[in-house]
């Protein structure tokens, strides 16, 4: 959800309450914010790829939708206004508005903000461009913002990179690899999973472990290097659609036996692991928050068996030996080099 102090997630949300009589659809990505306006509840329907806001959104009483941004979701040009927070990557800034310029109905009005710095400025001005609106960005303090009319007719779209679409980034032992944009480091193996594996490898070979649990799996990288494992259980979960979406591909085109699954934190899974794999973030749309890694080390003690062990990869700079204090009996720094360092924990 969105720190406190997100400017432009505030001003979006003092719009939001302003207009409860339209029809309107609310885009919420990474930047998601962790409140919704108490009236129109009927007139607002959310569509966001985190999990945990679209559960919110059900809670407070709104129709919303948890997807990758599809529109096969949506009816086209059925909505008044659309509303969006400039999302951190280009390609996504570019799908979402494209997309709302196939929901808007003639007429309606996509409201856009974002910092100065994001290149709100920009995306404001091709966004007009594409709707054939002649408003433009309008300044308030450190935010950009704007009201785009939506004209009869639609220009050029933004180029997203194929957004939807998923496409092969790399063959790894074995394994093809499959990714897409909305996802974060999506077009690489992540170095910090790299390291991570190499050190969990032999572990787990000598440990042989019947269950496994890939903790903030992404697209699947971690559980997808156990198929040579003779596990009887493997569950992958994260709170991204675009990571589900490509954990089950990934799964399905390798053959590996896997229930991913879409959660926050696997705050819903109520089982125990013998293993669990975790390469948590730190970053939270274009927030850095301290809580994350916490989060995850919570996370992984409760869904550890007693004789279990957890393997973390953190960024050198994070003192998960510290924060796993108190949860944990074993705290054993496996490796500490290149950025990252690799740590086995135990109850």
């Amino acid at each position: 959800m969105s720190e406190p102090g997100d400017v432009a997630t505030e001003w979006l949300i003092e719009v939001l309450a302003q207009e409860p009589h339209f029809n309107r659809l609310w885009c919420l990505d990474e930047n998601s914010a962790a409140r919704f306006p108490s009236a129109g509840s009927e007139t607002l329907t959310v569509i966001s790829n985190r999990w945990d806001a679209a559960e919110q959104a059900r809670r407070a009483g709104l129709t919303a939708l948890f997807s990758d941004f599809d529109e096969q979701a949506l009816d086209h040009a059925c909505f008044d206004r659309v509303y969006c927070r400039v999302p951190k990557e280009k390609p996504l800034a570019h799908h979402l508005i494209n997309l709302a310029g196939r929901q808007l109905k003639p007429g309606g009005e996509l409201v856009l903000c974002g910092h100065k710095a994001e290149g709100t400025k920009t995306y404001i001005s091709k966004a007009a461009r594409y709707l054939g609106a002649s408003n433009k960005a309008h300044k308030q303090g450190e935010l950009y913002t704007a009201r785009l009319t939506r004209g009869d007719a639609l220009g050029a779209v933004l180029p997203d990179n194929d957004y939807p679409q998923a496409r092969p980034i790399a063959d790894y032992q074995g394994i093809t690899l499959y990714s897409k944009p909305g996802l974060y480091g999506w077009q690489k193996i992540d170095r910090g999973s790299e390291l991570l594996w190499l050190q969990a490898q032999p572990i787990l070979e000598q440990q042989r472990p019947d269950t496994l649990l890939d903790l903030g799996c992404g697209y699947g990288y971690l559980g997808l290097m156990t198929k040579a494992l003779p596990l009887k259980r493997r569950v992958m979960t994260d709170n991204n659609a675009a990571a589900v979406a490509m954990a089950r591909l990934n799964a399905e085109r390798n053959g590996v036996n896997a229930e991913v699954v879409a959660d926050d934190c696997a705050l819903h899974i109520d089982e125990t692991f013998d293993a669990v794999l975790c390469n948590p973030p730190f970053h939270q749309g274009f927030t850095t928050r301290g809580d994350l890694t916490e989060r995850f080390l919570h996370s992984a003690h409760q869904h550890l068996k007693p004789e279990g062990i957890a393997l973390f990869v953190v960024n050198q700079f994070i003192p998960l030996e510290r924060k796993a204090q108190g949860l944990f009996s074993r705290i054993e720094t496996l490796s500490d080099n290149e950025g990252f360092k690799v740590v086995r924990l135990g109850l």
